[in-house]
């Protein structure tokens, strides 16, 4: 007696649901994987924004910025 086609169906059917399932828990294991490295980058660059500020407000308002030369840069040549 034949595999009846319905049976077939639904055993194709389970597979590919239980093969969808098992991709939706490894990619929402990936999303929280990444949110923890996203926040983790943002804690830096804020961080970093502030550390910036600070040297900022430390230079002086009389220094060129950097990467231009002033004037005393080439006095020596």
């Amino acid at each position: 007696m034949p595999d009846d086609p319905s049976a077939d169906r639904v055993r194709a059917l389970e597979e590919r649901l239980v093969d969808l399932e098992v991709r939706f828990a490894f990619q929402q294991q990936t999303l929280e994987d990444l949110d923890v490295v996203v926040r983790e980058f943002a804690g830096r660059v804020e961080a970093l924004e502030r550390d910036l500020a600070e040297l900022r407000a430390l230079a002086p308002a009389a220094a060129p910025p950097l990467g231009e030369p002033s004037s005393d840069d080439f006095s020596a040549l």
